[in-house]
């Protein structure tokens, strides 16, 4: 049975509100049903009401602002600290917490209460004003749950049509219905969309529901990149440097890390910075392996923080 609801949404209103508000309403139009707003519950049951629509989620978004925790920490009562109520819950019914990182809020707080304490360990992407679209792209990539609403794709403009079916792709894909979300993406690669054959080439490439072909996934990969799209530079990339698919080759392996970082891919662009350190597919410069990785980091990548070359002095 479907639940009444897909996701629930958990924010400080001092901090928190605007940008879930967004996020809401972006969500509800792509076809989510979001439990955003309590307030019309406050004349009933509210924690009645409040743990059931938790219950019913599948996702749990959770907005972290600079001082999210504050109130939790100074020894707020728990039933008046609805927010941690219903991160406890959604933490004990095991949902898929997604938090999302606003600016000023850098780590969680040592002495959290033991029934949210495991949200340190939760994964989501961190929230990015400037660059909101690939921000709301990478959120739905952590979302388990397919819309409520089917998407409709019919009669409409190709560019928006195009759109439609990597979107219905993805969310299928990460629902693991993969021969749903196979068909989409064909269809979208047979609109010219260079997403589409990199999705296509990670079918190959991680074998989901097919046979598992290494030198079709690298083709289908050579296809995207050559059409300029940075996932799968990256991916051709990897493909180039450990032999897969192809010819090892470091050279192109750099070639290709290189082509995806200078369009911001951050991944590639800890790769990129490797390459430098090592010597790899090009001479050896700490200079250049400081300023990628380096980068990377201001990104938001925190697992180069600790190289090695970012903690030298570079002349």
């Amino acid at each position: 049975m479907k639940s009444k609801f897909d996701i629930f949404i958990s924010y400080r209103r001092e901090g928190g509100f605007e940008v879930a508000k967004h996020i809401k309403d972006l969500l509800t139009r792509d076809g989510y049903s979001v439990s955003f707003d309590m307030d019309n519950l406050m004349n009933g049951d509210f924690n009645t009401e409040l743990l059931k629509r938790i219950q019913e989620c599948e996702d749990f978004i959770l907005i972290l602002d600079a001082n999210v925790f504050k109130g939790t920490l100074e020894g707020r009562e728990r039933q008046k600290d609805w927010l941690r109520v219903e991160l406890a819950e959604a933490l004990s019914q095991k949902k898929n917490v997604i938090p999302i990182m606003l600016d000023g809020f850098t780590e969680f707080p040592e002495g959290l209460p033991a029934d949210i304490s495991e949200v340190r360990y939760k994964n989501g992407p961190k929230y990015d004003k400037m660059y909101f679209d690939a921000f709301y792209d990478r959120l739905k990539h952590f979302i388990n749950e397919v819309p409520t609403d089917d998407i409709t794709i019919t009669d409409l403009p190709h560019n928006l049509k195009m759109s439609l079916l990597l979107e219905r792709g993805w969310l299928l894909y990460n629902a693991k219905r993969y021969d749903e979300a196979m068909t989409c993406f064909i269809d979208a690669a047979e609109k010219g969309s260079a997403n589409a054959f990199n999705a296509i080439a990670l079918y190959y490439y991680q074998g989901h529901g097919y046979e598992r072909n290494l030198q079709k996934a690298a083709q289908w990969f050579r296809y995207a990149a050559d059409m300029g799209y940075a996932s799968a530079q990256r991916n051709l990339g990897d493909c180039y440097l450990r032999g897969e698919g192809v010819p090892q080759d470091n050279k192109q392996a750099f070639y290709w890390y290189k082509q995806a970082a200078e369009k911001q891919n951050v991944k590639a662009m800890v790769k990129l910075g490797k390459c430098y350190a090592d010597g790899i597919g090009v001479k050896k410069n700490e200079k250049q392996a400081k300023y990628w990785l380096d980068l990377a980091a201001r990104c938001g990548w925190s697992e180069v923080d600790n190289h090695p070359v970012l903690n030298k002095e570079v002349k």
